[in-house]
């Protein structure tokens, strides 16, 4: 229960905010009006969605997108070095594609030890990934155009210049100069790590939640990429 001491407002950002952040690094909307409802607090919606803009507005929480919050305010950033070489080719080649990369080297910093295996993935439109792959393999780079399970345990090497070429999808995260978010690469490694045996599924789970603790992610962004790949494994669209 709330002392009369303070008002309901400073109740929330005083002491009920900190207890939810100990908790979580993450948040929803319902959780603090079920902890509020806890501690004997009503408030109004339309209340608590001013109180909710004025705490992330000063800082106190991070907007993690969509009813959904942080005790982080910094977002995940990935060190754009390991895959600058092959975007600058890509885009000088293909100055019309649209595309966008990860590495795994970009995921060292979460991960518990160094990742053995090297493997930069590009993302495009389907129809362009053999075009690609041809040009990348004129220009020295190990690619890959959409391998399947059986073709990379056979024949994939990892490699700095080792590239998986997958078809894009439309509902994927909007990337940077042509840099993958961290929301889409936390979805496509738990799904390549699998297809292509990169690592074991505990340590998948390690880099991801270290990522989540380490700042701040958009969580409808992430779980809504991920929602939209299984919709298309599950048409067919992608047989791999």
């Amino acid at each position: 229960m709330h002392s009369n001491f303070y008002s309901k407002k400073n109740y929330l950002f005083s002491v009920l905010f900190q207890s939810v952040k100990d908790k979580s690094a993450y948040f929803s909307l319902l959780t603090i009006k079920r902890t509020l409802f806890a501690s004997g607090i009503k408030l109004a919606d339309g209340t608590l969605r001013e109180y909710m803009s004025e705490a992330m507005a000063s800082g106190l929480v991070g907007d993690a997108g969509r009813g959904w919050y942080s005790r982080h305010n910094k977002p995940v950033s990935l060190d754009p070095k390991p895959i600058a070489k092959l975007i600058r080719a890509v885009a000088k080649a293909f100055p019309l594609l649209d595309f966008c990369c990860w590495s795994t080297i970009q995921l060292n910093p979460f991960a518990q030890h160094l990742l053995a295996r090297t493997t930069i993935f590009l993302y495009a439109e389907s129809d362009t990934l053999e075009s690609v792959a041809d040009h990348l393999r004129e220009e020295g780079w190990d690619a890959w155009p959409n391998p399947g399970k059986k073709e990379a345990d056979q024949f994939i090497r990892s490699g700095e210049k080792t590239v998986i070429l997958r078809p894009a999808i439309v509902k994927q995260p909007a990337s940077t100069e042509h840099q993958a978010p961290i929301e889409k690469v936390l979805v496509d490694l738990k799904i390549e790590a699998a297809r292509l045996n990169l690592m074991d599924t505990t340590e998948v789970q390690r880099i991801i939640d270290n990522v989540l603790s380490s700042g701040l992610v958009q969580l409808p962004v992430l779980l809504g990429y991920a929602e939209a790949k299984r919709e298309v494994f599950e048409s067919g669209e992608i047989t791999h």
